[in-house]
């Protein structure tokens, strides 16, 4: 057994738990993503650009508006989740809005697939569910036609050594604890308490599993600004929200990498 396996299975219950609230939060307003079918943020749209015709996976998928947005845009999608609930509101998603996407549910650091894409797709709170970044690089270049593009949009690591709750460290700490949460990061949930493990992943340790693994930096930014309204943060100009304590201070909120299989 994998040691990690106790600690992955207490996070997929919590996003068992976190499923059932966030397909009813404001913060992801299914309602009027059902009327636009849209969810991908600038950083996504301009750092991917066009992805017509192309096969993508996307992992940690949720349950599934930027996948089926990207299908919009005219992919062809495979998305990853190991929450069997979210996988089940993105397929009933996928067939009410009659867009076309194959959701899958697996654990990403086990994902085998047996094909290639044009494109691995991740986006927002993904890395620091992972206990092992090397083995993640390794699924993802497996799952990566060569030239294909890796692209992440991600919260910075810098954000959680920030949070005054958990006082995470910037360096990966196998050792990390339970941390029991009430609600989640959305809104609703109030009478909800979860329990989930999250490792902290340096800029460096993520450089290095994908390198490690045949994929070679084609770009790297930094922004300084959140593009959700996180808790915490206050909006500073329109779509673009900072720490509420921290407004006089520039800080490093959301990185986007992009990557190509050797």
């Amino acid at each position: 057994m994998n040691k990690f396996s106790k600690n992955l299975e207490i996070n997929r219950q919590s996003w068992e738990d976190r499923t059932a609230v966030h397909l009813k939060s404001k913060f992801y307003d299914l309602e009027s993503f059902k009327k636009n079918t849209m969810s991908l943020k600038p950083f996504e749209l301009e750092g991917l650009g066009e992805v017509k015709e192309k096969s993508l996976l996307h992992l940690q998928c949720h349950f599934g508006q930027d996948s089926l947005s990207w299908a919009r845009k005219g992919a062809k999608v495979t998305a990853v989740d190991f929450s069997p609930s979210a996988i089940k509101a993105a397929k009933a998603l996928s067939e009410e809005l009659g867009i076309k996407a194959e959701f899958i549910e697996s654990n990403v650091l086990t994902l085998d697939l047996k094909q290639e894409f044009d494109v691995v797709f991740m986006s927002y709170g993904t890395l620091g569910w992972l206990p092992d970044l090397k083995k993640w690089g390794a699924v993802v270049a497996k799952h990566l036609k060569q030239g294909g593009t890796f692209f992440i949009s991600e919260f910075h690591p810098v954000l959680n050594i920030l949070d005054e709750k958990t006082q995470f460290g910037y360096f990966f700490d196998e050792n990390t604890p339970t941390i029991k949460e009430i609600g989640s990061y959305t809104d609703g949930g109030e009478d909800m308490t979860t329990e989930y493990c999250w490792w902290n992943h340096s800029l460096s340790e993520i450089f290095v599993a994908l390198e490690s693994n045949g994929l070679k930096l084609q770009s790297f930014a930094e922004f300084d600004y959140s593009p959700y309204k996180i808790k915490g943060t206050v909006e500073r100009r329109k779509g673009q929200y900072v720490l509420e304590n921290r407004t006089k201070q520039s800080l490093p909120y959301v990185f986007t990498l992009k990557a190509t299989k050797k």
